[in-house]
């Protein structure tokens, strides 16, 4: 019913692009990198480390986005770019500790995928682009991968991370925050660097009222893109 949910909203925000899209409307096509972290709190950070007997420490994990945009032309330089994006997040860390009177090594990825939707007003002035705006994400899937070394054996495993707000989910569904992107273009061609700050607590209501403490997790996120727009019936960008 979820994954219902957000196709009928994806469809709602689609339907209103084409309706409002007019003679200075451009579309595109959009790609590039993700080097995602997820900073928590230092309640969340001790329990961790209380319960692995490792320190914590998230770091950055390569990813990806790619999807499509569509930009009006407001006044002057001015407009506003709309997007739909799937966008993979989440961080990487190594672990190192004794549990249960076992040294141990490991290591863990986390992968969420969130399928995005950006809003951005946006500035451009001879080759120079700049944007920003809110986004919002919805989780639709992704997985857990650990990999543990402990008294000469090694394991690994991978499990589909859960969206939702129980004790027994991964993520909480939503993910939300703020946005900025600075760049330039050439022709139909835009390369740009953005960052996009995470402003939603990420771990499940359940877990973070289950703890008693000042539980969280958000996802960061520093873009590399490149994008290509075009009118819709001119055949070039513009």
């Amino acid at each position: 019913m979820k994954k219902l949910n957000y196709c009928l909203l994806i469809a709602a925000f689609v339907a209103g692009v084409f309706t409002y899209a007019g003679a200075q409307t451009r579309f595109g096509i959009k790609a590039g990198l993700n080097f995602a972290n997820s900073p928590v709190s230092d309640d969340y950070k001790a329990l961790f480390e209380a319960a692995l007997g490792s320190d914590y420490n998230p770091g950055i994990r390569v990813a990806y986005h790619i999807g499509g945009q569509v930009e009006f032309a407001l006044s002057g330089n001015l407009g506003l770019s709309l997007g739909v994006q799937l966008s993979s997040k989440g961080t990487k860390y190594d672990l190192s500790g004794n549990f249960n009177g076992v040294p141990y090594t490991g290591s863990v990825s986390e992968k969420p995928m969130y399928i995005q939707l950006p809003i951005a007003l946006t500035y451009r002035n001879n080759g120079f682009y700049a944007g920003v705006g809110p986004f919002i994400g919805f989780g639709i899937g992704g997985s857990l991968k650990v990999k543990a070394t402990a008294q000469g054996n090694s394991d690994s495993s991978s499990q589909d991370i859960n969206f939702g707000n129980s004790d027994t989910d991964d993520y909480a569904p939503l993910d939300y925050g703020a946005g900025v992107e600075l760049g330039y273009e050439t022709g139909p061609f835009r390369i740009t660097g953005s960052y996009n700050l995470g402003l939603a607590n990420v771990v499940p209501k359940d877990q973070v009222d289950a703890g008693g403490g000042d539980f969280k997790k958000k996802n960061n996120v520093i873009g590399l893109s490149l994008a290509y727009l075009f009118e819709l019936g001119s055949g070039k960008g513009k």
